[in-house]
């Protein structure tokens, strides 16, 4: 039985959000899901702060939002049937809130405890991004569902082939039970990746890679539908090797696990995960805590 019944998906009607509700409208289809549309319009401040005027302007954010809301969606579905059939066409319940994108979507998704959220990202553009992160990483950091993120110009299909990039931790083997888990419908085929530069880049490993080998070897019988290679390979950097794999293996997805971490780790010593979040080259799944 599909594990995703619930996606939810934020907006802010950019091309890059149309492609991945795109991506999002035909995966939905795949698990015969529905989705909880969003998008997150910012209070208006008047000169001098006047309440009335501040107040009738927020509310004609909200109006025009809800209207743009609806087109999205409606235009974006159009763009969907012209190239696919759907044989599960997704039900899409629409919101609109009033705040801060991220701190916003990250209430809405505790409210509405989705499967899944969807999100697409640009990349790192710019030194704000660098350094504060993008509305995408906020929200990563603090939801709890598993995250789906589809880069700016990935295109849908079905997952064929995924990759989970280890840290080497002893939780791994849960962690890819659980990915294929939320892949069954696409039966695909599983590569675990652990990639060292030599410089302790990452977190330290608490078991190897033998280790998660060998859980599955004694488990067979468990995850004998479950098509598992491992690879431990070398490069000058993570991030980098992991695109060399995924472009090498054509990889379709590639998972990561998000372990929580304190603020001062976010700003001072950003993950290879967050890395990927930002400059993924596939879409990439981040399972979280």
């Amino acid at each position: 039985m599909s594990k995703i019944h619930k996606i939810f998906f934020p907006s802010d009607f950019s091309e890059t959000a149309q492609n991945a509700f795109r991506y999002c409208l035909l995966l939905a289809d795949a698990y015969g899901a529905e989705i909880h549309l969003l998008h997150v319009v910012y209070p208006e401040y008047e000169m001098l702060d006047l309440p009335v005027m501040s107040v009738k302007a927020t509310r004609d954010k909200i109006e025009f939002a809800q209207s743009a809301l609806s087109s999205f969606t409606e235009l974006t579905l159009s763009q969907v049937k012209e190239t696919f059939t759907l044989n599960n066409h997704p039900l899409v319940h629409q919101e609109v809130e009033v705040g801060a994108p991220a701190g916003v979507i990250a209430q809405v998704a505790q409210r509405c405890q989705p499967d899944l959220l969807v999100m697409g990202t640009k990349g790192e553009h710019n030194a704000l991004e660098r350094t504060l992160g993008s509305v995408t990483t906020g929200v990563v950091e603090q939801v709890h569902c598993p995250v789906l993120v589809i880069p700016e110009q990935s295109d849908w299909k079905p997952v064929r082939v995924a990759a989970y990039a280890t840290n080497l931790s002893e939780a791994d083997p849960y962690h890819v039970w659980k990915a294929a888990q939320l892949l069954e419908p696409f039966h695909p085929v599983m590569h675990v990746v652990h990639i060292s530069n030599g410089k302790g880049e990452g977190f330290e490993p608490d078991a190897n890679l033998a280790e998660v080998e060998e859980f599955f070897n004694r488990h067979e019988n468990n995850t004998a539908a479950l098509q598992i290679t491992f690879h431990e390979l070398e490069g000058a950097s993570v991030t980098g090797g992991l695109e060399n794999f995924i472009d090498y293996y054509h990889i379709d997805l590639l998972i990561m696990f998000m372990p929580h971490h304190n603020w001062l780790d976010r700003l001072f010593k950003p993950s290879n995960t967050r890395k990927m979040t930002l400059d993924t080259p596939v879409p990439l799944l981040l399972l979280k805590s």
